[in-house]
């Protein structure tokens, strides 16, 4: 049975305090800084980071990953416009990657179905996918980033479809805090191969938390002495599991990284498991799970009552003095606690060079992924990552959520890269305790014990916004009956959308709404438009119908059945407040748009007579029900991108169609239409809008904005 939320935790009572609260703060908030969607670095970006840190001053954590843009740019923006060259050089390679961050981007990855041994900054998911990802949609408050990934392999290591929301995120500011919904992956350690607690081993986590807004060190004097910091708290849960008692879990993380001199950083870490089948997932639950009541229980009466499995530690990153270019670094993480202090003990420990033109660094990493009780005793086999409560381990999609060397695995990493090249190499050695990157596949190197080797290299190259990049990765595991090998090879390959010429969304933008745009290319630009997403439609469906109960499609299917008629509430309220104005015309052009493209979508739905998704009959179906009752298109999102048109146009928001997609969102997990459908109603909606926006253009413009109190609508006579 899947696990449901709990007492306090029910989804209704959650989501009515937590609006209560976000409007209350909204509301006081006189100072709220700018939103913006989490980020994290390549390798030769965080490189660079570093090299701008240790040599050049700049006021930033480098061992937690993600960090909101905005935050890093802040940062950047305290350094002195003059610069050294290998420091210039480093502040601009960062710089492109914020900017390219602002970018619709897609990317198609070809590689075989293998698994490898990935460090910081590889893509650790086997086979070959599909990544597409919107730009970020700023408000002085609010920051929207939509994204999407096919995989070719699923959960379970078999070759089968698997859609994720990856580069997806919400952002709302206020106090400095920012509350965060997204799907990404996070890399919490100073290690460059193994992070103990959170790496990008698994797939991307779906999870809602809080984040410092900024790195900054504090103007309050209670905190300016830990220098540059920044919190992150989060809670997600895991899928993928087959169906037993602690399957589909949450994750719950807590992190605090700060640098108090200016050589040394500093991070503590507090990761909990708890709730999935057969468990409570309540307030208490959880913060019994936090506290580690009952933990480590010894009879199974006591084990009844276990709180959860956790984890918790800290790391140290200590840079050379003197100006030698080196920095060493540790992470100790306690698999239990004793005395509520963390006992039987994971480490990583780790050494780096870089060179004098910022351009190379070098890495030597030694990680131990199991229970050490003392330093004198050897660790503890079957205790690293695993609870009696919890039967798939700590993972995630059947991944670890650690180190990707695997519980009770030994590894040693000597690394290099470049950044003017953009490559890297790594070469490892070690033991393998279970299962490289995946906890139980068969068709993984496994066997405690077995000696590994492995050998990974990158190379990039970049054409303007365009990135290839060949990989390749080699495995050799000593077995009982001999010695096994697995060699991969891909290519990873990206560009911005608006590179794919013809195919980019201005141009198809401009070809559906363009004044001089001919009849067949708005009709081709639409059917290209419906026809890709019409490709997804399966796997957007599966999608929804397995995480059906998560409290975030929850309320993303509310906001899809009201926000249309928000929307047109809203207009018609402006409307007559406004009426003979400017601001009235552009109100009145939304309502006429929303009234006409309920209209037109209803006589759509009686030509097409599409099969809905609950029908399940399949997103080929069609001619069985109502004509009336036809899935194609969404009257909802037709009417949702009709009404904020205009304003959109009129106002230069271009952020309001980040909200107005939440509704094509909502409207597919609700399992009310396909993909494709809300696709439709949003391409009739647009076109719709933007020709009564059109007829109301001769007025003067103006611009939208959100501030603490409300939203700002301001126009030039």
């Amino acid at each position: 049975m899947e696990p449901g939320f709990a007492g306090v935790l029910r989804p209704g009572h959650v989501r009515t305090r937590a609006c209560s609260v976000a409007a209350l703060i909204w509301a006081i908030s006189p100072m709220a800084s700018a939103a913006s969607v989490p980020w994290t670095p390549s390798l030769a970006a965080r490189h660079a980071i570093e090299v701008l840190v240790d040599d050049g001053g700049l006021p930033l954590t480098v061992s937690q990953w993600p960090l909101p843009r905005e935050a890093v740019q802040r940062a950047l923006d305290t350094l002195p416009e003059e610069l050294p060259l290998e420091l210039d050089v480093a502040r601009a390679l960062v710089q492109r990657e914020l900017r390219a961050q602002q970018d619709s981007r897609i990317g198609l990855t070809l590689r075989q179905r293998k698994d490898a041994l990935p460090g910081y900054g590889d893509d650790a998911t086997p086979g070959s996918s599909l990544q597409l990802r919107s730009g970020e949609y700023d408000g002085p408050h609010l920051a929207l980033q939509a994204g999407g990934r096919l995989d070719s392999v699923a959960d379970s290591g078999q070759s089968h479809g698997t859609a994720r929301l990856d580069d997806s995120a919400v952002a709302a500011d206020a106090f400095g805090i920012q509350a965060q919904a997204w799907a990404h992956r996070s890399w919490w350690g100073p290690g460059w191969q193994s992070a103990l607690p959170l790496s990008n081993n698994p797939p991307a986590l779906d999870g809602i938390g809080l984040q410092r807004a900024s790195v900054l060190p504090s103007d309050s004097p209670w905190l300016s002495w830990i220098g540059p910091w920044n919190t992150d708290f989060f809670v997600a849960r895991t899928e993928g599991e087959e169906p037993g008692p602690g399957s589909n879990s949450l994750i719950s993380g807590w992190r605090i990284t700060a640098r108090p001199l200016p050589l040394l950083e500093v991070g503590l870490t507090r990761m909990v498991q708890f709730g999935g089948t057969g468990h409570p997932e309540t307030l208490g639950s959880f913060a019994r799970a936090v506290i580690g009541v009952h933990a480590n229980a010894q009879t199974v009466a006591a084990q009844s009552r276990d709180s959860g499995n956790g984890l918790a530690g800290v790391d140290l990153r200590v840079r050379c003095p003197s100006g030698v270019r080196c920095a060493g670094y540790v992470q100790v993480m306690g698999e239990d606690d004793r005395k509520h202090l963390p006992f039987k003990y994971l480490e990583t420990v780790g050494t780096e060079v870089w060179s004098p033109s910022g351009a190379m660094r070098f890495w030597f990493e030694a990680s131990e992924v199991g229970c050490r009780t003392t330093w004198r005793e050897s660790t503890t086999p079957g205790c690293a990552y695993h609870n009696y409560a919890y039967l798939d381990g700590y993972t995630a999609s059947n991944r670890w959520l650690g180190a990707s060397v695997g519980a009770d695995g030994k590894l040693l990493t000597l690394g290099w890269m470049d950044s003017e090249w953009d490559s890297s190499l790594r070469l490892d050695y070690g033991h393998v305790g279970s299962n490289v990157g995946t906890f139980g596949v068969p068709f993984e190197p496994a066997l405690s014990g077995r000696p590994l080797w492995a050998l990974s290299a990158r190379r990039s190259w970049h054409f303007g916004s365009t990135s290839l990049t060949p990989e390749f990765d080699w495995t050799r595991v000593q077995w009982m009956d001999g010695t096994r090998v697995s060699s991969r090879v891909g290519l990873e390959m990206s560009t911005t959308l608006d590179d794919l010429g013809v195919a980019s969304p201005s141009r198809v933008a401009e070809a559906l709404s363009g004044p001089g745009s001919p009849t067949t290319d708005r009709l081709l630009a639409a059917a290209a438009l419906i026809g890709g997403a019409a490709l997804f439609d399966r796997a957007a469906n599966s999608y929804a119908y397995e995480r059906h109960n998560e409290p975030s499609l929850k309320v993303m299917r509310q906001l899809g059945s009201t926000l249309p008629y928000a929307e047109l509430g809203l207009a018609g309220t402006a409307w007559l407040t406004r009426r003979g104005s400017p601001d009235g015309d552009v109100a009145m052009a939304s309502i006429e748009a929303g009234v006409s493209s309920v209209v037109l979508a209803e006589g759509l739905k009686q030509i097409v007579d599409r099969s809905r998704p609950y029908d399940e009959r399949g997103a080929a179906d069609f001619g069985h029900d109502k004509r009336s009752e036809s899935s194609f298109p969404s009257v909802h999102t037709a009417i949702a991108w009709s009404v904020i048109t205009p304003v959109a146009e009129r106002y230069d928001a271009p952020w309001l169609y980040g909200i107005t997609a939440l509704v094509n969102v909502g409207r597919v997990a609700d399992h009310q239409h396909w993909l494709s459908d809300t696709v439709a109603g949003s391409v009739l909606g647009y076109v719709v809008g933007d020709w009564f926006s059109k007829r109301a253009s001769d007025a003067p413009s103006g611009s939208v904005t959100l501030i603490p109190h409300g939203v700002v609508m301001a126009t030039a006579f």
